[in-house]
């Protein structure tokens, strides 16, 4: 009897073991990659490993993806794909839409003439764009000073890489400065400054910006400078050129 008894406790004892387990510690779900929604079902095969969270930004000023995809774009319509092994753009993409020629700045107050064309057939568009100019144009603050500082066109226009920025008359038309600029003076006769007898004794990097920037009036001249050596008087102290005492040579 006390055998039994032995034996039907050994069985209850395993038959409570088996059925006891420790408990498991809750799984975290695992959080998708942020994908947009309108590329899940692309059949691109990268969208299943790889986040294109930065991809969904719509900022001003910048190339927009999601403006692109709601026009029905696909990814290898702009990129060339080779997987784990390439994702260039494709250059000509962009000029397949959009009307990619010459644009005209007139902001400087000397015309600018800028060809899309030239550039596209030495460069990629993502040599310039985003990391040196925003893609909508008027977007991007572009200064001489900033260019002759080798920042956005005077990354590549330094004289080594491409003509310089210093060259002006590469780049803007300068026709507007056979007219000589007049500059009120006060009581006195207006003061009159030819360009046209400047430029054919000296170049434009001679006085811009070391002595004047390039915006009429930005640089706040003043008679008593003149008389310091400054600006004008950097040349016209009686030496280099006839002095700054000598009115009727300017005020007319």
């Amino acid at each position: 009897m006390a055998r039994k008894i032995a034996i039907l406790s050994l069985i209850l004892l395993l038959f409570a073991c088996n059925r006891w387990k420790p408990a498991e510690k809750p799984v975290a779900e695992e959080k998708e990659p942020p994908v947009l929604a309108s590329l899940q079902d692309s059949g691109m095969p990268c969208f299943k490993c790889h986040s294109y969270e930065k991809f969904s930004l719509d900022s001003k000023g910048k190339f927009s993806h999601p403006k692109h995809l709601g026009f029905g774009v696909h990814c290898n319509q702009c990129h060339i794909i080779v997987p784990h092994k390439e994702m260039t753009l494709n250059k000509d993409t962009c000029s397949n839409c959009h009307n990619l020629t010459a644009f005209t700045y007139a902001a400087s107050g000397l015309p600018v003439t800028f060809s899309h064309q030239n550039h596209q057939k030495k460069y990629n568009c993502s040599e310039c764009h985003p990391k040196l100019f925003q893609m909508k144009k008027g977007t991007s603050n572009i200064t001489m000073d900033e260019m002759l500082k080798g920042e956005n066109c005077g990354r590549c226009h330094n004289g080594r890489i491409a003509f310089s920025a210093k060259d002006c008359a590469k780049c803007h038309n300068l026709s507007v400065l056979k007219k000589d600029f007049t500059y009120p003076a006060g009581d006195m006769a207006p003061a009159v400054f030819s360009h046209q007898v400047h430029t054919a004794m000296f170049a434009c990097s001679s006085c811009h910006p070391s002595l004047f920037k390039y915006k009429r009036g930005g640089s706040g001249m003043k008679m008593d400078d003149l008389y310091q050596n400054k600006f004008c008087g950097k040349c016209h102290d009686g030496k280099t050129a006839f002095a700054s005492t000598e009115c009727q040579r300017c005020h007319r």
